[in-house]
């Protein structure tokens, strides 16, 4: 695995999400925090790009119970909940906008050192977005692997890789730093791997980025 050409990809790692006191705490999240810190410094490290996507809604969004929907309140923008946990905080966030860029501002997002930012309220479609799969076209052109982790498995994690798959790079779960809210991870699993990403814990991926 070659440190150009790989890319970390950061799923909603956010204080709703991973922390007891958060509004969608999934039981038993916050074991994987270490091993988010472990990979965010692995990432610092090494100079891999750190690509990351946030949860965001405003109250009454149809997904939520406010709105009609299933989900509880939860990222509503400007809470700390919104905000990611600190041993994931990014240092130098640059935050994609839903809109169409020039050239030299796709230029700017592709040289930027820090993360790159993917919100999810503006972006809902994401890869059927125009704007963003013009930069992810590009940002991937060099990448052969990208490695996914965070919360949560049934949903943001699934429709992470189901967006990612056929792009190009390999896929690769690091399954000790993703979390769910079932007991049962194992149906995904399966899915993830027949549809060809792989399946590895950090310690494997830690000798593979050093190998």
């Amino acid at each position: 695995m070659k440190i150009e050409a790989t890319i970390f990809y950061d799923v909603d790692t956010q204080r709703d999400f991973l922390l007891p006191d958060g509004k969608c705490y999934m039981p038993g999240a916050e074991k994987i925090v270490p091993v988010l810190a472990a990979l965010t410094d692995l990432a610092h490290e090494t100079g891999v790009r750190i690509v990351c996507s946030v949860d965001h809604h405003v109250t009454g969004d149809p997904l939520l119970k406010s709105g009609g929907g299933p989900y509880p309140d939860h990222c509503i923008v400007g809470t700390p909940g919104e905000r990611k946990i600190d041993e994931t905080t990014p240092r130098n966030p640059l935050f994609l906008e839903n809109r169409k860029y020039s050239s030299d501002e796709i230029q700017r997002i592709l040289d930027h050192q820090g993360e790159i930012i993917f919100d999810r309220y503006q972006f809902e479609a994401f890869v059927r977005n125009a704007h963003v799969r013009a930069i992810l076209r590009l940002l991937l052109q060099p990448i052969n692997d990208i490695v996914i982790y965070g919360v949560y498995t049934e949903v943001c994690v699934d429709r992470v890789i189901t967006e990612l798959i056929g792009l190009g790079p390999k896929l690769h779960l690091v399954k000790d730093a993703i979390a769910t809210a079932s007991n049962d991870r194992s149906s995904f699993f399966e899915k993830w791997t027949q549809q060809g990403a792989q399946l590895i814990t950090f310690e494997e991926l830690r000798v593979r980025i050093f190998n």
